[in-house]
């Protein structure tokens, strides 16, 4: 499977150069790199291998792939109807600003909704001949009914781009567009809610992300709907008969764990498996919103996941939870409860209690991002020892699910 998937992944980033952002100070340097933080105080500026932290006082002006892309999504999760011209406008504007893949999704998806949309069609550069539209994709040229007829099959399905994700699936079009906002909403909910906490910098190249509408094409040997492949660093969720977009979430995650916490830190986090899977299924919880418009919901809590809990008849101790390892989440026995109990004791660590713990759980998260996440260090960063720990989360719970 490993191999199938690398070679999936890497003919997903043939996506071409981006042009590099600009920063002009205040004494005239232009200086040009990839803007991975900014804030009112300061900017930071990735060039190769090197990380440049800039004053805002000797800043005169910055363009950056990272603002633009804020604006344009902003602009889409705050589009209130089904509307193909106002989606085509969106479109437009990302085009504006720079980001010509969102131009080519937000054009895609507005002839989704209304096919004989010219603006959409005049971003993506078709030309009516006769009833249909036509366009030139490699060495051939298409007619739209032929293309979307092809893309049902994996090999010719989708592949769309946007700031941190390329996707490849053969959804139907709408679907399929859907997914790729939903992916960067999650991008920009994990970043609000999580990054500030750790210190984590934006990622400076798309992930890769796969969504199967079809069981024949998704990766034999998975064992599972949704998967993270840390080495392949790939997503990949099935979709037959129907997407999950919480599975979505939940694998995004995963992926945004892994390049933030290990791959951008020289795999020097770490993140054990009861942590991956809480703030996973934690995130998924949390995430909810129509098609397209994922939106952070902070009172979110998965009950199921609660009554689990509460209800088995013989619960893992703590300490067990802290020591799964990847296969223990993987195994078929009381697999349901082993990620009840993970996400619980996330959530009960995040938000219980009126978060009376958040700030002791953010020193560890930072410990952990820093390579120090085991038992021993949770017990530091939280001040008690797992027991009296236990003890707090478990009322917690049963409380809960009353």
């Amino acid at each position: 499977m490993l191999a199938l998937l690398m070679l999936s992944a890497a003919a997903s980033l043939q996506t071409g150069n981006r042009p590099l952002d600009r920063v002009v100070l205040t004494d005239g340097t232009r200086l040009e790199g990839r803007v991975v933080h900014e804030n009112e105080a300061r900017l930071v500026l990735r060039q190769g291998s090197r990380e440049r932290v800039l004053d805002r006082a000797e800043i005169q002006s910055a363009d950056s792939r990272l603002a633009a892309w804020r604006e344009a999504l902003d602009r889409w999760n705050r589009l209130d109807r089904e509307d193909a011209t106002r989606i085509a406008d969106i479109g437009t504007f990302a085009q504006r600003l720079g980001l010509p893949e969102e131009a080519r999704v937000f054009a895609l998806r507005a002839i989704a909704v209304d096919p004989d949309n010219a603006v959409a069609r005049d971003l993506l550069g078709h030309e009516k001949k006769g009833k249909d539209w036509t366009f030139r994709e490699g060495t051939r040229r298409w007619t739209w009914k032929e293309r979307v007829e092809k893309a049902a099959a994996w090999r010719d399905g989708w592949t769309l781009e946007t700031t941190h994700w390329v996707l490849r699936t053969n959804l139907p079009l709408l679907a399929a567009t859907n997914a790729i906002l939903d992916l960067e909403n999650v991008y920009a909910i994990f970043y609000a809610e999580l990054a500030p906490v750790v210190g984590a910098y934006h990622l400076d190249a798309p992930m890769r992300a796969q969504i199967h509408a079809d069981t024949a094409s998704f990766p034999e040997g998975s064992g599972s709907r949704g998967f993270y492949d840390r080495e392949a660093r790939l997503l990949a969720v099935g979709a037959a008969p129907e997407l999950d977009r919480g599975l979505v979430v939940h694998e995004a995650v995963h992926q945004l764990l892994a390049e933030n916490a290990y791959h951008a830190r020289g795999a020097k986090g770490a993140i054990s498996p009861w942590l991956d899977e809480g703030l996973a299924d934690w995130f998924r919880a949390v995430i909810a919103g129509p098609p397209g418009r994922f939106a952070f919901q902070p009172e979110g809590l998965d009950s199921r996941h609660v009554r689990a809990h509460a209800h088995a008849r013989e619960r893992y101790k703590l300490s067990r939870v802290l020591t799964f390892d990847s296969g223990d989440f993987h195994a078929s026995s009381r697999q349901d409860l082993k990620y009840a109990q993970a996400y619980t004791f996330v959530h009960f660590l995040m938000s219980g209690d009126g978060g009376r713990y958040r700030a002791r759980f953010d020193d560890f998260l930072r410990s952990a991002w820093s390579g120090k996440g085991s038992s021993t260090d949770l017990e530091a960063a939280l001040g008690a020892k797992v027991d009296a720990i236990e003890k707090a989360w478990t009322a917690w719970v049963l409380e809960r699910a009353k």
